[in-house]
């Protein structure tokens, strides 16, 4: 039995890296996303950013359903489901009609991602042994897959573009496949989670009341909600900023592509370099993030409203978004090790859970803030004005976890060690 046991985790801690390089997120699509929509379905780019910032609203709504599914169907049924709601969520994309068809199609994505953002990373926290090495082979797993996943995604990104030029609808049918072939990887798993005994319905929430008591008083957790929340609604922000930005300056659908995949490849270098970098800047890695994605959205916006000769823009502009995503990288490692960190099997999924909460609150409000201002003003101006409104909450924000964030372990409370 425990040669069997051995066996499986080998073989879900192998599959890992492979699958999660084809399913972290939508391979093709996210290249010509913003030109299929607006050139392909006349759906303006403040009509999209709109629609994501719905997509955070939807998360938000079902984290707490979604992480009781999940521990009750198991996190690797949840991540096979998740994996179908996405091949949904691309199909309703093919044949939206406008902003409303958008709408469910972002429903079907968060569907989607509230269960493999928690049962993905959970799977293969159950699937790696209790040792002292636990959090360092975890971000080894980790990287390997999301390095991967964003080598293949530049890739794809300059096939798109071309492809795009022949046929818009060319790509969508790449990224079908590419969402397929997770569904039969992730149905290779072996589903070793820990065995619960029967609970009553009772026992179950009052666990899970507990579970989220803790969470609540957790001053370490606090400050990572906070600075995951923010973090991700810039990136997601600026991700959609990035091809409006292009094509404000006149920059063809074939090279925004190509930039597409640049910035692809700078994600890949943040996620293999991560290890070296929290041990570069120890407890000011997630300050050191935030800096890099503020400093280069405001030159990136700066060097546009100078109007500046196209080249000196264009390749100002691509250096931002490499930085922005080089700390793109970094962050998608990091911030996941640091919430497993003092933290059992039990708890796992509900810190995920509220996790996922805070990303999407704060995309959702970084998100109207970015589509209101684009209503607007021209993108340029979006880009400044959002920096520097970030810019302010950011240096509160690194003040808050200045106390909270990054300590040794003996100098946590004990509070801040789950032990139901």
């Amino acid at each position: 039995m425990e040669e069997q046991n051995t066996k499986e985790r080998k073989t879900n801690m192998k599959l890992y890296s492979i699958y999660r390089a084809i399913s972290l997120d939508v391979i093709f699509f996210y290249a010509i996303e913003v030109l299929f929509l607006t050139q392909v379905k006349n759906i303006s780019v403040a009509d999209i950013i709109l629609s994501k910032s719905f997509f955070a609203i939807f998360m938000i709504v079902l984290q707490i359903p979604i992480s009781i599914l999940i521990d009750k169907i198991g996190t690797k049924n949840s991540t096979i489901l998740g994996n179908i709601f996405n091949l949904i969520f691309i199909i309703l994309i093919i044949f939206c009609d406008g902003l409303t068809t958008l709408i469910f199609a972002q429903f079907a994505s968060a569907l989607c991602f509230s269960l493999k953002n928690i049962s993905d990373t959970t799977l293969i926290h159950y699937s790696i042994p209790e040792t002292k090495k636990e959090g360092e082979i975890f971000s080894k797993l980790e990287a390997k897959g999301v390095k991967n996943y964003y080598i293949l995604d530049a890739i794809t990104s300059i096939m798109a573009g071309f492809l795009y030029v022949i046929n818009p609808y060319i790509p969508m049918i790449g990224a079908l496949i590419f969402i397929v072939l997770s569904i039969i990887l992730s149905a290779k798993f072996y589903d070793i989670e820990p065995k619960a005994e029967p609970q009553t319905t009772k026992k179950y929430f009052s666990d899970l009341f507990d579970g989220v008591k803790f969470i609540a008083k957790s001053q370490r957790l606090r400050s990572l909600f906070l600075y995951s929340g923010i973090a991700w609604g810039i990136i997601c922000l600026v991700t959609t900023y990035r091809t409006s930005l292009l094509m404000d300056i006149g920059t063809s659908e074939q090279f925004i592509t190509v930039v597409a995949a640049i910035v692809g490849i700078a994600s890949s270098i943040g996620s293999k370099i991560q290890l070296q970098f929290h041990e570069h800047f120890k407890n000011k890695s997630l300050s050191m993030i935030l800096y890099i994605l503020i400093g280069s959205i405001l030159i990136a916006g700066l060097v546009t409203v100078f109007n500046f000769n196209y080249e000196i823009m264009l390749f100002t502009i691509v250096i931002c978004f490499i930085l922005i995503h080089i700390a793109k990288g970094i962050h998608t490692v990091l911030i996941t090790r640091y919430l497993g960190n003092f933290a059992d099997d039990k708890i796992l999924t509900q810190i995920y859970a509220v996790n996922e909460i805070s990303r999407n609150v704060f995309r959702a409000i970084i998100g109207f803030l970015g589509a209101y201002l684009l209503n607007l003003t021209n993108t340029a101006h979006s880009m400044i004005l959002v920096g520097i409104i970030l810019l302010i909450t950011v240096l509160g924000l690194v003040s808050y976890m200045k106390t909270r964030v990054g300590l040794k372990p003996e100098q946590y409370d004990k509070n801040e060690i789950y032990n139901l």
